[in-house]
């Protein structure tokens, strides 16, 4: 057992106070529902302070998103100086925002980001599950997603990731589609916004796509079929605008700024070759995989699921949209979190609020005990692995005590070499430097991983590079390739060596001023006194 310090001590009791509360107020007809969101809002921000002050990365995607915010203040085109590859680019300006109006683009300011993407995920599956069931049932049904972010200590879950804009999305759209499917004439307004929403989604990640799909498919069968039984067509009009206002946005700019290739080539088609992994056989294998790497996400599963043996569904409770919508938009999760078959536990994220939607159509007045038994199991289950696991309770004090964003022996060597409006460029996959440096990427990728592993578009990632670094001309490269680097770690195979091409441009150009923090370091020849040259 983790020893007891008066810091963890009162945090502990907060945050599980907090949760015991929001036990004893959930599917009570008579609480006041602004009391019971903002317990909620409070429980969240609370559970999560020590990671937010905890300026450091928990995982490589904060650091690579955090790279391209960085490069997006100077050089704000998409596809011409940043690709975020997997990552979308809505998930990049999410963090440009703040960037712009004076916050630090640092950890902190990306998972306050992050934090405030979830709460309002929450709020909106909490808003639809409301208007379709009823307060009562939304408060006992938002439980088990909001203990699973609250409590969980899993990296994959409290970092900046890819998938809580997504989350955001989703939970936006599915809550215009309750609104159009209760009104008694759907609005074309919130058509139009259920469908601009939705295509929003894949420029915020790709993945998630089938899940937007069948929300989007979903809306626009719900208007025609009112306009098939002698309503107006300004609905189901409305709603197919609004989703493809925001893709033909985008083109527009693709278009304008002549990048349709690198959209093409590297978003679509780098991502199609990504994901395809796995065929409909893997999922299962893919799914239970990833679920025995994340007993968190594990036990809110088997919270979710447990009532369920002691219920009954039945279609005149919601109604067959809402119910076929739901066993779609799980089915649509699954495929997303498991079709690349990389066993990334984030992914999980895009399964928390299709699977609590669909167990939400189950609950009823008569069967509500049984769900705020499963809550309270669920919460347990986080209480004891806090108890008796050791390590997985964070030092609050060593957390909040991180709030000063540190820097590497190879930075702190690479920084009195460059001048303001400089650039870098990190082989290998260390893209923390470039936050620790607060310093642009000179290529529009962060790392190298696709100009080193053997796949169809190699060629064209290696000409990609090397054109960027010769546009951009950093000031400082560094060879990250070895121990710290995330999956490149043999120099003699994934060093920058192993592109010809580029190994001559940066023997021409660069000059080695030595190793720091077991990197390779390259100054651009003109920053280079005499002196500091190693032969």
């Amino acid at each position: 057992m983790p020893a007891i310090d008066i810091y963890n001590v009162s945090y502990g009791l907060v945050s599980y106070g907090l949760a015991l509360l929001l036990l004893l107020l959930a599917g009570r007809q008579r609480h006041r529902t602004i009391f019971f969101l903002l317990a909620s809002l409070a429980l969240l921000v609370i559970a999560r302070v020590p990671f937010l002050f905890f300026n450091q990365e928990l995982n490589p995607d904060e650091s690579q998103v955090l790279s391209h915010t960085l490069t997006l203040l100077q050089h704000p085109g998409y596809w011409q100086s940043v690709d975020g590859q997997t990552i979308g680019p809505l998930n990049i300006y999410a963090l440009v925002i703040p960037g712009a109006i004076g916050f630090p683009v640092d950890y902190t300011t990306a998972r306050l980001v992050g934090l405030f993407l979830l709460s309002g995920a929450l709020f909106f599956f909490w808003k639809t599950v409301a208007l379709l069931r009823g307060a009562a049932v939304a408060t006992i049904s938002v439980l088990s997603p909001l203990f699973l972010l609250a409590f969980t200590r899993h990296p994959d879950f409290i970092h900046y990731s890819s998938e809580q804009l997504p989350l955001f999305l989703l939970s936006l759209v599915l809550y215009l589609l309750i609104k159009l499917y209760l009104a008694a004439s759907p609005a074309p307004v919130i058509g139009f916004l259920s469908g601009l929403v939705a295509g929003m989604v894949p420029f915020a990640k790709l993945q998630a796509v089938p899940m937007a799909l069948v929300l989007a498919f979903a809306a626009v069968y719900h208007c025609w079929n009112k306009y098939r039984q002698g309503g107006s067509v300004q609905a189901l009009a409305a709603t197919l605008a609004g989703g493809i206002t925001f893709p033909l946005l985008v083109l527009a700019y693709v278009f304008y700024n002549q990048v349709w290739e690198d959209f093409i080539q590297f978003y679509i088609g780098g991502n199609v070759i990504y994901a395809g992994g796995n065929n409909l056989f893997d999922i299962p294998v893919t799914l239970g995989r990833l679920l025995w790497q994340s007993p968190d996400f594990l036990i809110f599963t088997g919270a979710c699921l447990l009532p369920l043996l002691f219920t009954r569904f039945r279609l005149s409770r919601t109604g067959t949209l809402p119910a076929v919508t739901a066993l779609f938009y799980l089915l649509a999760s699954l495929y997303a979190i498991t079709k690349s078959g990389n066993l990334f536990v984030h992914y999980l994220h895009l399964g928390i609020f299709p699977l609590a939607f669909g167990v939400a159509l189950f609950i009823t007045p008569d069967t509500i005990t049984y769900f705020r038994i499963s809550a309270v199991l669920l919460l347990s289950g986080f209480l004891l692995s806090d108890l008796l696991v050791a390590d997985r309770f964070p030092s609050v004090r060593r957390q909040l005590s991180a709030r000063k964003l540190q820097r590497s022996a190879v930075v702190e060597t690479a920084l009195p070499y460059t001048k303001p409006g400089d650039n870098m460029v990190v082989w290998g996959w260390r893209c923390q430097y470039y936050v620790e440096a607060q310093l642009p990427q000179g290529t529009a990728e962060s790392h190298s991983e696709r100009c080193v592993f053997d796949h169809p578009m190699r060629d064209a990632y290696r000409s990609r590079y090397l054109s960027d670094l010769k546009r951009n001309r950093p000031a400082i490269f560094i060879d990250a390739t070895g121990k710290n680097s995330l999956w490149l770690q043999d120099p003699l195979t994934q060093s920058y060596k192993v592109f010809p091409d580029l190994a001559v441009y940066i023997d021409q150009n660069y000059t080695r001023i030595g190793e720091a923090g077991g990197n390779q370091l390259y100054v651009r020849n003109d920053r280079v006194p005499p002196r500091a040259k190693i032969p």
